[in-house]
């Protein structure tokens, strides 16, 4: 064998099934009474805290760590920090959540979050419900139940976004002997259920309801449930240490110890599950048991009583001089290591031992197992990762290096990743770094996880090591050691810091890190403002740089940086937050100062008819801008007075404008035809305010004021060709004949006689038509007198000009007049012929 003790040395046998207590750590800190501290222990190897317990009387001495602070050790014992506490009120629970941060709950209600890498606390309440005060807390990943003064219960889901809510009221008059909770992912409702030990039953409690269990072996002073939520131990003082597992329904018992004897006789200090099927309960006395699933049980013993962590794959267990870890070995672990073991893996580890030894059954042992080669290759593999000894995984994967050897056709990924993954689960659980943590824990949560982890701990060289071990990107460990760097000089100046943080930055491999807003950020916190603007620089996304350039104050840059962007919206959130931020005055400044921003600040003026953008016109003296407003807040005035009155105001204003002669004079003609139409609704009993002057022209023609129409022409200078257009179409709809044959012969019409044929056809007058056809071009008249109906002054047309093909035309389309078809066939054979 390479280790001199065998593997199985550490284990201990429950029927079938065998258990593993692995010594991790011999702990580090300095003597410690635990019995002086309440102590919280992270999972996933994570770090444990301590905090003066204010409940006890403690006699006066030299004892350590008697201060109010909370001091954060890491699972080998060694010091990480210390997070200090005003100690104004008293903390009812305190637990890690899944990121490594401490959240404490006071009794007043209040919910503090310290995280190990040095940022500011966070804090919430649990709201006017807490106002009784807290008794105590239970925790799971993210979220939290709290036990009030009244004995209701206060759930909070996610403490990242913290909504507090009650269950429903149980109507608990004394304190619960024990209670605890069925976190959301392991109930039916995927709602927080709480399992409170009343009298001599367990009443469950959720958000709906409250159900008694109707149980009658209480009271309970423990209750834990097991991690995949099927069971519960329950432990009862009623009749000696009795420990009962049970299902969640509490209708079935799976098994049932009441341990005897003097070591039995402490109060049980503590109670976990290890793995879904086996519960371990730790006495004051040190003694330790461990119930499996049909009643049998294992008893070890430690100096002092046992502080249970439960994982996924087993209990860690620690008191003030060691720390270990039990958990149920894997059947790859016993098909390699049990004790006459005859499996192809067993064999293929013998052989190496073999090998080494330079014995001659070496080779015998490989060839009786060629056949079952790739299973037992497989086996060393995944019993590698169970292993917690570093030697005997080597051994393992030595072995299944051997067996490999002796396969035509096998992939070594699989052999490599084992390699590569224990390396650094070792690496993490080595005494200085003091995460314990299996395989099955490494792989059970995200690679950047566990760099956050050594990252919460300072170890950024480490980190980066293991970044890029794995071929992972080492960003966030570069960011975080800046925002350290940041944190912890306080007497460089931020020249000095930039230049010792660009130093390091530039370094990295390929176009360094992503973002530098975090590093921005905390140096802004920390006070170093002018080494944020220079970080910020270096920034290439603008959503990111922006906000915290206005946090800064740093307005004019966030401004100049969203408007580089080309992001619309991120220049629409500069601009909204300037504007509450500013004074009406220097807000339009600034605003003005860009072409970009001073559009889209218009834009939404406009689209939202704010009145502050007449304000704006006028501190950016565009005085065509403040008219135009005018006017088109003015398009729909009906008080003719109010409507003169502000046009003359938008008038006066563009006369300020000397580049603006046209809209002046447009202005001024406007005022006068509203003062007209004024004259012209008295006159002509029509609504004409509002009008164009075309349109103003039409209704006096309609309404048959023809002289009236003329004056306004020669006064508001209309063209003859439009006034003549606009006079036709009125004329035609009024019907009035005799105005248009006068319109027609008073001159030459300046617009052509086409158009008088064309208004009177569109009206369906044929005859009135047929009077201007004869004045119109001699190429046109065959196809009007036929789009009338009048074939044969078509076809004489048509003649006229010798057009065959207008003849043909005119021909098909009279077939009702034969005398007409066979003059016009006779004049088509003789333009033939010709």
């Amino acid at each position: 064998m390479s280790s001199s003790i065998h593997p199985t040395a550490e284990w201990h046998a429950m029927q079938d099934v065998f258990y593993r207590k692995h010594r991790i750590y011999q702990m580090q800190w300095a003597e410690l009474d635990l019995a002086r501290f309440r102590v919280a222990a992270s999972s996933f190897g994570g770090p444990i805290a301590l905090l003066r317990d204010d409940r006890l009387l403690l006699e006066a001495g030299p004892a350590p760590l008697l201060d109010s602070a909370i001091h954060v050790f890491s699972a080998s014992g060694q010091t990480i920090g210390k997070i200090e506490y005003d100690g104004l009120q008293h903390i009812a629970g305190f637990s890690w959540n899944s990121r490594e941060q401490l959240v404490c709950v006071q009794e007043d209600g209040t919910v503090r979050i310290f995280s190990l890498s040095g940022q500011d606390p966070t804090s919430f309440s649990l709201g006017p419900d807490a106002s009784t005060s807290i008794l105590d807390c239970r925790f799971w990943d993210q979220g939290l139940v709290a036990m009030t003064g009244d004995f209701r219960f206060i759930y909070v889901n996610d403490i990242g976004e913290p909504k507090p809510k009650v269950l429903a009221d149980a109507h608990i008059t004394e304190h619960p002997h024990s209670w605890a909770i069925v976190p959301p992912h392991l109930t039916l409702s995927h709602h927080v259920e709480v399992l409170a030990s009343v009298g001599a039953t367990v009443l469950s409690i959720d958000a709906v309801g409250v159900q008694d269990q109707l149980l009658d072996h209480g009271p309970y002073a423990h209750i834990s449930v097991s991690p995949n939520g099927r069971l519960a131990a329950l432990c009862s003082d009623q009749g000696g240490r009795r420990i009962q597992v049970v299902s969640m329904d509490f209708q079935r018992s799976f098994s049932e110890y009441n341990p005897q004897g003097p070591i039995y006789d402490d109060h049980l200090f503590d109670i976990a599950w290890c793995g879904s099927d086996a519960a371990v309960a730790s006495f004051a006395s040190g003694e330790t048991l461990l119930l499996g699933p049909f009643g049998d049980t294992l008893s070890f013993t430690h100096d002092a009583p046992m502080h249970l962590v439960q994982e996924l794959d087993g209990v860690r267990m620690f008191n003030a001089l060691c720390h270990e870890f039990l958990c149920k070995v894997s059947e790859d672990a016993k098909s390699v290591f049990q004790i006459g073991s005859t499996s192809a893996a067993a064999l293929l580890y013998d052989a190496l031992d073999g090998i080494r030894a330079h014995s001659s059954r070496a080779d015998e042992t490989v060839r009786s197992i060629r056949d079952d080669m790739p299973q037992a290759v497989d086996t060393c593999i995944v019993a590698a990762g169970s292993e917690p000894v570093p030697e005997l995984q080597q051994s393992l994967l030595r072995a299944a290096s051997l067996g490999k050897s002796f396969l035509p056709v096998f992939s070594g990924d699989k052999l490599v990743d084992m390699c590569r993954s224990l390396r650094v689960v070792n690496c993490l659980s080595s005494y200085s770094v003091g995460i314990p943590v299996s395989l099955l824990q490494f792989q059970s949560l995200p690679f950047e996880e566990w760099v956050a982890r050594l990252l919460n701990r300072n170890q950024h060289k480490l980190a980066s090591a293991v970044c890029q071990y794995m071929e992972q990107p080492s960003d966030q460990v570069y960011i975080h050691w800046a925002c350290a760097k940041i944190r912890a000089s306080s007497t460089l100046d931020d020249d000095a810091l930039y230049r010792a943080l660009k130093d390091r930055l530039d370094t990295l491999p390929g176009s360094g890190i992503a973002s530098y807003v975090d590093i921005a950020e905390v140096a802004n916190h920390c006070g170093y403002q002018r080494l944020a603007i220079r970080l910020l620089q270096h920034e290439p996304r603008a959503a990111n740089q922006v906000p915290l350039l206005i946090s800064m104050g740093q307005d004019r840059a966030a401004m100049d940086e969203a408007i580089r962007s080309g992001d619309a919206d991120l220049v629409y959130f500069v601009i909204f937050h300037l504007f509450k931020a500013m004074p009406l005055g220097e807000f339009f400044q600034v605003v003005s100062r860009t072409q970009a921003a001073g559009r889209l600040f218009e834009r939404y003026c406009i689209d939202q008819n704010s009145p502050v953008l007449e304000d704006y016109y006028f501190q950016d003296d565009a005085f065509a801008k403040s008219a135009q407003l005018i006017v088109i807040e003015n398009l729909g005035e009906r008080d003719v007075p109010k409507l003169v009155a502000n046009l003359k105001v938008a008038l006066k204003i563009l006369h300020n404008d000397r580049t603006r002669t046209l809209e002046t004079t447009a202005i001024d003609t406007h005022i006068r035809l509203v003062q007209v139409q004024r004259q012209l609704e008295q006159e002509l009993d029509a609504v004409l305010v509002g009008l164009p002057l075309n349109e103003t022209l039409a209704q006096c023609l309609l309404k048959g004021n023809y002289a009236r129409a003329s004056k306004l022409r020669t006064e508001f200078k209309v063209p003859e060709r439009r006034y003549y257009w606009i006079k036709l179409h009125a004329l035609v709809l009024r019907r009035d004949w005799a105005e248009l044959a006068r319109l027609a012969n008073a001159k030459k019409s300046p617009i052509g006689y086409r158009p008088f044929v064309d208004e009177c056809i569109g009206a369906l007058q044929y005859q009135e038509a047929a009077k201007y056809i004869p004045r119109c071009d001699t190429q046109e008249r065959p196809q009007l007198f036929l789009r009338i109906g009048f074939f044969r002054e078509a076809a004489q047309a048509a003649a006229a000009t010798k057009d065959v093909d207008m003849l043909r035309q005119i021909h098909a389309a009279s077939a009702r007049d034969s005398t007409l078809q066979h003059d016009i066939a006779q004049q088509i054979e003789q333009f033939t012929r010709s």
